[in-house]
């Protein structure tokens, strides 16, 4: 007795079917992750970065030529810092976004120093977006705040970003200590890099060694570029 119930349910399904082809196609499969969609995920924090790792270790060859496009050196002149300054200022996003994502790869103060950069940075919001850069921040978290910075000690290197509203921030002075302690001036971007420079290490074939070399040349007190050099000793290869 249950059969025929059954196949007028099939019936009524093909029927509803017909009458809206577009109807099964209405969720469509997703896309398959690409060594891009990784490379981003290399930045989170976990369980999506192990993932991402594991994925990129799955094929030495194809991801070492991906990434000679993702590895620069961190090294960065003062001509340039200024330019990508002058950028951040300017109030269309195809403009200033990229300038934000350069600078908090290749931060500012790898070329120039923290009180030398506030007055570079004066005009709102060029200013609040430096600021962030500086501090880990994301884009436009800042607003339109007016942001000031402040020392905090008599030893020289200890200073505080200070607004109103919004209170005050540790503004870290030394690229040796970015990315380094908790103290808000972390860096998903150096993150990243230094997860890659491991990778490239477990390839241990000449080209991931040559990435390694590359990255070895960048500003001495970043944290990536001494996570290249210390990769390279333990690697027995002179460089850098």
């Amino acid at each position: 007795m249950r059969f025929p119930r059954i196949a007028a349910m099939f019936t009524a399904a093909a029927m509803a079917a017909s009458a809206a082809p577009g109807l099964l196609a209405q969720a469509p499969a997703a896309k398959p992750p690409t060594m891009e969609g990784w490379w981003a995920d290399l930045a989170k924090d976990e369980p999506h970065a192990s993932r991402a790792l594991l994925k990129l270790a799955a094929t030495p060859g194809e991801t070492t030529a991906f990434l000679k496009d993702k590895l620069p050196p961190l090294k960065i002149d003062a001509a340039r810092v200024q330019f990508l300054l002058t950028m951040l200022g300017d109030e269309k996003e195809e403009v200033w976004k990229p300038a934000f994502e350069e600078l908090e790869y290749f931060d500012p103060r790898l070329a120039i120093g923290l009180e030398e950069l506030m007055p570079m940075a004066s005009e709102t919001p060029g200013r609040q977006r430096m600021v962030e850069v500086l501090s880990g921040r994301a884009a436009d978290s800042l607003g339109r705040v007016t942001v000031d910075l402040r020392k905090t000690g008599q030893d020289g290197d200890s200073y505080n970003f200070f607004s109103q509203p919004g209170g005050s921030w540790w503004a870290e002075v030394k690229v040796s200590r970015l990315n380094s302690f908790g103290w808000g001036n972390n860096k998903k971007k150096w993150t990243r890099a230094a997860r890659a420079i491991m990778l490239l290490e477990s390839f241990g074939t000449p080209d991931a060694t040559a990435l390694i070399k590359e990255m070895a040349t960048g500003h001495p007190d970043a944290q990536p570029t001494r996570v290249a050099r210390e990769t390279l000793e333990r690697l027995g290869v002179k460089g850098g």
